[in-house]
């Protein structure tokens, strides 16, 4: 999203040996950070040159880009809200995680849009869920319970954004010192 491109994210599918893999390659980031407690979201990108999984960044605290919104529609279970439970004092009852009560897959979409308030109208699947309320941005969060669905609403928006709302604005250049 940075370098000007439209941001596109989904969940894996469930018991797949990415989603596997990616709670490993998570626990080990959150070990070796000494990140034991709260909030955490933790970034990987698959390289499509190898299909391997990369670490890109961890934060204490929930993702940002409306990744939450996406989780809650899918899951169920809101990040923010949970967050929050895991910091009051819990001498008296132990923090347990919710049961999600939802299992579906879930899609998010953002980009820049050249609108200052982009008409997302003919968007109309009854899988969104959410739609970004920012000023100059187009996104949608989408939940269903079958992956595939999900993986061709994102792809089929993706190749619209560009046509309805897509901008990018040049990089700031780096002053030197």
């Amino acid at each position: 999203a940075h370098a000007g491109g439209i941001f596109t994210t989904i969940t894996v599918p469930h018991q797949s040996t990415e989603e596997s893999e990616l709670f490993a390659l998570n626990r080990r980031v959150l070990k070796a950070l000494g990140l034991s407690r709260g909030a955490a979201h933790t970034e990987f990108i698959r390289a499509e040159r190898d299909g391997k999984f990369y670490f890109l960044e961890c934060g204490a605290r929930v993702g940002g880009a409306h990744i939450a919104d996406m989780i809650e529609a899918s899951r169920g279970v809101n990040l923010w809200a949970e967050w929050a439970n895991l910091e009051i004092d819990r001498e008296a009852v132990p923090y347990s995680l919710p049961r999600a009560h939802k299992n579906d897959y879930g899609g998010l979409i953002i980009s820049l849009a050249k609108q200052e308030h982009p008409d997302l109208s003919g968007y109309d699947d009854r899988e969104i869920c959410f739609r970004v309320p920012e000023k100059n941005h187009a996104g949608l969060a989408v939940a269903s319970p079958n992956h595939a669905r999900i993986e061709t609403l994102i792809r089929n928006y993706e190749m619209r954004f560009k046509c309805d709302f897509h901008i990018a604005l040049p990089p700031n250049e780096k002053l030197e010192h």
